[in-house]
């Protein structure tokens, strides 16, 4: 987000060039130098100088001309330097370069002045002045004695020129012009000495310094361009803004991705389009500008769509004065901020329904047992207040019977996770022990395992149960009317009433008693009228009708009911699927009735169990109606079909038979008419005659076929153990001796046996073999197989006898095994169309069945069992 632009007063001062940066650097080396040997130079600059003078002073003295006082001078100028002298031993050296140079700078203008002409060796001091002032001195002090000493020569030249000099100057030269001169240059050349090495050290360090900038900067590009990586890839948005202007300098992918702005968009323009709510960024900007920094700042952020999100915002100010960048880094906390509000709001719910449950739910420590938390439900279990139990331990309350109870509890809880319908028994204040039913899981209170568990009180359903599983086990191995009898029994001792009736209804108002208990005994059945007692209200409701009291003026007109003295009535219909009414079940008392909270409900499940008894009971006398009728039935239609099957068989037996007779006549003396005639036949008779033959013996071939298929049917079955693949390999090999020249290849499998009656069996296969072979005469080379085929489910073993002839369409299939049915011309293969219902009638009488698969020109394959009969 942004910085607004810092006050004027705020604002820090242009930031300093290199070269401003290197001359500061350079003036703090020469201190440092200074300190070190700056005090031995000017030492040193003052000795020489008060030698030098000292040495002047006493040949001025010695061989000045009269009238000549230059002395003076030399005397002072030396006083000055061993002044200077001693402050340096002193470490006193402040102003020691300036009085130096001071005095030198004097001592010229007036060694000029004593002399008389400027045309001395006064002009080596003026130089040694100026040398003094640029080494020792700034800048200002080079100027002022620079200008000091041009314009000092300029007036005493100017003097001299206009003889203005009062004294005589005297151009001898003597051995104070040569000391003058000497201690001059000895001085200049300390100086030069001094200027050179102060030169060298700080270009020394200069060139250090330079390669610790240089380091220093390539650290900085690496480091800005580690900076720049993580600027670009963060995931969270980030941007870069101008301190002073509070303009948007950059920002990362992650920045589009969030707000949908592209980034040109956004560079250049201040960021106020980004917050939804101006005041927020106001306090941001107050609370950034007095820290310097700000670390998750909440607000609300507003994306190019117009949607507002919730966002933390962390920023921090450089304070580096080159580098006066601020970045800015927005986390978008609105899918956290969500999870956070429904968590809210699931904790508001859980408390909700933990406090205002009517079943009781307690909060403990799973280290201890300790009581965190009670809802306000009544304890139905140890009966204790809520402020009896905070605090304290389940141990420590007595709920559990011993601490060993509660270890197998939570054992159980941390190895499930949580636990469901655990049974148990706990310890009620009163001291006793009641049946309780626990729900149990771990959940977690501020970082401790805890445990959410509810417990509710089941002594009245384990009675229940128990008195359930009583009745049940009393009745369990009686069914019909000794049923209802235990039941009554069970049922009366349970409620505790006077008398129980089960009864079936014979008609609307006639009720037939199955069962009746009185008194503790087993009463007379008998038949009773419904008009006008409880019992015609009852049938009429779909619920249990109850009257708890003052029957007889409810029902004045049921006698028997005043005359036993039956005051409360209690009774259920029991009913068929379809809600009519098949029977009652009732009970009645001597007192009035105190409806308990599970007399109701143990009536009904008694009744629940009645009715399914009387309904099954109806159920198997309607079987038992059914089944003796179905089963006369199916006698009288089975001796029926014995009887036309039988009858069928004989005629077509005695059919065949007889016919066999004239057949064999019309056959005989057709041959002999045939022999007879001879040679006087024309052509026409001859084929005349031969289609009478072939008529004849096709009719014998039929005939004999229906004999077959008739001792088929007649023959008695007889099943031994019958080895087939033998057997198909014999009939092979007799039919392959009739047809020596065709070229047959079989594949037979080996070790194939079934339970079957062998000789109709031979007749099968024999049928079966023959017509593969039949009809895969026109391949160049026929192929038969039989074996064993696998099909799941199957559970009788099925064989398959398989060739590659011409096979047949399979929309003509269901004329295969019928008599007399045939799928090719007379012309085309031989045949009587008895063949293959034989084969089907020999396997339906094994139990089997039979199933062909073929298509033109692919072969047929036919597949069949004999029974579930195993082999021998």
């Amino acid at each position: 987000m942004r910085l607004a632009p810092q006050a004027d007063g705020d604002r820090d001062p242009a930031p300093m060039s290199f070269t401003s940066s290197m001359q500061s650097y350079d003036d703090a080396a020469l201190n440092i130098l200074g300190d070190q040997d700056r005090t031995s130079a000017l030492a040193l600059m003052s000795l020489v100088i008060g030698i030098a003078g000292l040495l002047v002073l006493t040949l001025e003295l010695v061989l000045a001309a009269p009238g000549k006082h230059e002395g003076w001078v030399a005397g002072g100028l030396t006083v000055v330097a061993w002044f200077c002298y001693g402050l340096t031993r002193t470490g006193r050296t402040r102003y020691v370069a300036h009085l130096i140079v001071a005095a030198v700078l004097a001592s010229a203008i007036f060694s000029a002045l004593t002399y008389g002409s400027v045309r001395t060796a006064v002009g080596f001091l003026f130089m040694g002045a100026v040398l003094g002032a640029g080494i020792f001195l700034g800048r200002t002090a080079l100027i002022i004695t620079t200008a000091a000493s041009i314009g000092s020569l300029g007036a005493l030249t100017w003097a001299e020129a206009n003889g203005l000099m009062t004294a005589t100057p005297d151009f001898n030269v003597s051995l104070r012009v040569w000391i003058t001169h000497s201690a001059t240059i000895l001085v200049s050349a300390l100086m030069v000495h001094h200027s050179r090495v102060r030169t060298n050290r700080a270009i020394r360090l200069k060139t250090q310094e330079f390669e610790r900038r240089k380091a220093t900067e390539q650290e900085r590009d690496r480091s800005l361009e580690r900076f720049a990586r993580i600027f670009r890839t963060s995931p969270s948005p980030m941007v870069a803004q101008s301190a002073r202007t509070g303009s948007i300098l950059d920002v990362n992918p992650a920045f589009e991705r969030s707000y949908g702005y592209a980034r040109d968009q956004v560079l250049g323009r201040q960021e106020s389009f980004l917050w939804n709510d101006p005041a927020q960024r106001d306090t941001y900007l107050q609370q950034l500008y007095a820290e310097r920094h700000m670390d998750q700042f909440p607000c609300l952020g507003r994306r190019a769509d117009g949607t507002v999100f919730q966002a933390l915002i962390s920023s921090e100010m450089g304070t580096d004065r080159e580098d006066k960048l601020i970045i800015t880094t927005i986390t978008d906390v609105s899918a956290q901020a969500e999870a956070m509000d429904r968590l809210r709001r699931s904790e508001e719910r859980f408390a909700k329904a933990f406090n205002f449950s009517p079943l009781n739910l307690t909060i403990t420590r799973l280290s201890d047992g300790s009581f965190v938390e009670i809802n306000e439900a009544t304890d139905s279990v140890q009966g204790l207040r809520l402020e009896e139990q905070l605090g304290k331990t389940s141990v420590d309350t007595g709920v559990w019977l011993t601490p060993a109870d509660r270890e197998r509890f939570v054992a159980q809880l941390l190895r499930d996770g949580r636990i469901d319908n655990y049974d148990t028994r706990m310890r009620h204040k009163d001291g006793s022990l009641i049946d309780t039913r626990l729900w149990a899981e771990l959940i977690e209170i501020d970082g401790e395992a805890c445990i959410l568990s509810c417990t509710i009180n089941t002594t009245a359903e384990k009675r229940r149960e128990s008195l359930l599983l009583n009745v049940a086990k009393g009745v369990a191995a009686e069914t019909g009317e000794a049923f209802f009898g235990a039941l009554t029994r069970h049922l009366c001792e349970a409620i505790r009433c006077d008398m129980v009736v089960i009864g079936e209804c014979r008609d609307p108002q006639q009720v037939h008693i199955l069962s009746i208990w009185k008194d503790a005994l087993p009463m007379p059945t008998f038949s009773f009228d419904t008009v006008n007692t409880p019992c015609a209200e009852t049938l009429q409701q779909k619920d249990v009708f109850v009257c708890a009291q003052g029957l007889p003026l409810e029902f004045p007109q049921a006698r028997g009911i005043n005359r036993e003295g039956f005051q409360a009535y209690l009774g259920q219909a029991l009913r068929d699927a379809d809600g009519t009414p098949i029977g009652i079940l009732f009970a009645m008392w001597r007192k009035p009735l105190t409806l308990r909270e599970d007399l109701q409900a143990l009536v009904s499940i008694f009744a629940s169990r009645a009715n399914a008894e009387l309904v099954r009971l109806h159920r198997d006398r309607e079987i038992q109606r059914l089944t003796e009728t179905l089963e006369q039935r199916v006698r009288e239609r089975t001796a029926d079909l014995q009887k036309l099957n039988a009858e069928l068989d004989s005629f077509a037996y005695t059919v065949s038979h007889d016919l066999k007779s004239p057949l064999r006549a019309i056959d005989g003396f057709t041959r002999l008419l045939d022999e007879q005639l001879g040679e006087r036949m024309s052509a026409d008779e001859r084929e005349m005659f031969d289609r009478v033959l072939s008529s004849t013996a096709r009719m014998g071939s039929l005939i004999s076929a229906l004999l077959a298929l008739a001792r088929v049917s007649q023959a008695p079955l007889e099943r031994q153990s019958v080895d087939l693949s033998e057997l198909v390999r014999s009939i092979l090999a007799e039919q392959l001796d009739k047809h020596p020249q065709r070229q047959v290849r079989c594949h037979i499998a080996q070790g194939l046996a079934a339970g079957c009656d062998p000789q109709l069996a031979r007749i099968a296969l024999e049928n079966l073999l023959g017509n593969a072979l039949k009809y895969s005469r026109d391949q160049p080379q026929t192929v038969i197989e039989f074996g064993r085929s696998e099909h799941e489910g199957d559970s009788a073993p099925r064989y398959f006898v398989r060739d590659n002839g011409v096979g047949f369409n399979m929309a003509y299939a269901a004329k295969l095994f019928k008599p007399f049915q045939r799928l090719h011309m007379a012309n085309e293969f031989e045949g009587t169309g008895i063949g293959l219902a034989t084969v089907r009638r020999i396997i339906e009488r094994h139990g089997g069945d039979i199933t062909a698969i073929s298509a033109p020109g692919e072969g047929a394959t036919f597949s069949f069992s004999l029974g579930d009969a195993p082999a021998a």
